[in-house]
């Protein structure tokens, strides 16, 4: 472990070239489809509230609650459709798990769903995913259908077929849509239906026509039901998930659902493609101003070698939350490696010319000599425009600025990361694919 700290110590002034250069995608200022904010209006005016009646001391903790607001909403997604659609290994995508692992929904079983079964997700428990019973079976006939499934519970509802949708998948969204909740419609095994297409007719074979075609075929029917509704064309298995429309149906999934609890379902999903990455990163820089807020208000916990008040304790436990959320932590990474036969030493390869793995398994130690270097020479003046409360009490904004430069860089160089990450995942995916396929050929 000391070798290690030496180790850390001695290469930290070759790794400022990293962080000191500006990236080559600064896509933190975009946020995809995912508007970035430091702090609402309603925000600031609370904290503004709280310091005119309790002054400083007290913030800290009331801009902590803040972080973990997104905890407390339970999250609830109803998966609906017949037997052998694919609801439980689409069910597994969702979690991150494969058939085999311990938790996951049972796969190539009879349909014994008499009842709606949750799911937790494995990191983040408050996120539950029924399986719900078909509409139309003798135990739950339409007349009863709502009632009996606590149709309230659920925030939304995804609705999948394998060839068609039902009259009574078409029925159902009607009614979500008639009680003002949002639904989804998902199209499953195109993978399997591709393949069938190229076995039948290799010589005038074209995947584009064919998933048109196939797109076409389900809006047909599903615009009867509301002319605005898109269908999904995914695979539903988790080596498949960067393909087709699986990155496009997460990112409908986050940006549409219900407004108070949209924050806690971004926190509460697995990075599984760009999509979900940039809905994080644009939630996660929203809690900067947050940490750095708070630990401008305590400025208590002194720092060796920094001339101000500094709570490190709190932006190390903030940057190990954006190497979980964004992927990049060790059981992260062993489990792309295991999915998609990538070498571990590949990982860490690419990881080290934007993230050197070193740091980022010595995160903490990392962050303080990251913000020793940010501190020297700074001013106040120099991060007076970041102090979200202007004329407040607030006045230590060289600790505010530090805390928030740090945090920023830092998110900056895990998204590009994870985004590295993500273009090794569909490399191998695609390469286990066309392996697939030259298999299945010889047989």
């Amino acid at each position: 472990m000391q070798q290690n700290e030496t180790q850390l110590k001695m290469n930290f002034s070759d790794f400022e070239q990293y962080f000191y250069r500006e990236p080559v995608v600064e896509s933190i200022t975009t946020g995809g489809h995912f508007q970035l904010l430091d702090i609402t209006d309603d925000e600031k005016k609370q904290a503004e509230q709280f310091i005119h009646r309790h002054g400083v001391h007290g913030l800290d903790n009331y801009l902590l609650q803040r972080l973990d607001v997104w905890k407390q909403h339970p999250l609830d997604i109803a998966i609906v459709g017949s037997s052998g659609v694919g609801k439980s290994t689409f069910i597994n995508c969702l979690r991150g798990l494969e058939a085999e692992d311990e938790g996951s929904a049972s796969v190539g079983v009879v349909e014994t769903t008499n009842q709606p079964i949750p799911y937790e997700h494995p990191d983040f428990p408050n996120l539950k995913i029924w399986d719900l019973p078909g509409v139309g079976t003798p135990n739950y006939p339409q007349s009863c259908y709502l009632e009996k499934i606590q149709f309230e519970r659920y925030d939304f509802f995804l609705i999948l077929c394998r060839t068609r949708f039902t009259e009574n998948d078409l029925w159902l969204a009607s009614e979500v849509k008639k009680n003002n909740k949002r639904f989804i419609f998902i199209r499953t095994n195109i993978d399997s239906d591709l393949y069938n297409e190229y076995e039948d007719h290799p010589s005038t074979y074209d995947e584009n026509e064919i998933l048109q075609r196939i797109r076409n075929n389900c809006l047909e029917y599903i615009h009867t039901v509301d002319s605005n509704a898109e269908v999904f064309l995914i695979s539903g298995h988790l080596k498949n998930r960067l393909r087709f429309d699986f990155g496009k149906l997460n990112e409908t999934l986050l940006r549409d659902y219900p407004s108070l609890k949209r924050e806690s379902m971004i926190l509460s999903m697995s990075v599984m493609c760009k999509e979900v990455l940039l809905a994080k990163v644009a939630a996660l820089y929203r809690r900067i101003w947050i940490v750095a807020s708070a630990s401008a208000a305590v400025a208590a916990i002194p720092v060796p070698f920094l001339s101000l008040g500094f709570d490190a304790t709190l932006v190390m436990s903030e940057a190990e939350f954006y190497k979980k959320q964004l992927g990049l932590d060790q059981a992260a990474l062993q489990k792309l490696s295991n999915v998609y036969q990538i070498p571990m030493q590949k990982i860490e390869k690419e990881l080290n010319e934007i993230f050197p793995i070193q740091y980022l398994n010595s995160l903490r130690s990392f962050v303080l000599d990251f913000a020793k270097k940010q501190a020297i020479g700074a001013t106040t003046e120099e991060f007076a425009r970041f102090v979200p409360y202007v004329g407040t009490a607030i006045a230590s904004t060289l600790s505010f600025g530090v805390c928030y430069m740090v945090l920023y860089k830092i998110l900056i160089r895990m998204e590009q990361a994870s985004l590295k990450i993500i273009d090794i995942v569909i490399d191998a995916s695609n390469r286990m694919i066309q392996e697939q396929q030259q298999r299945q050929q010889l047989i």
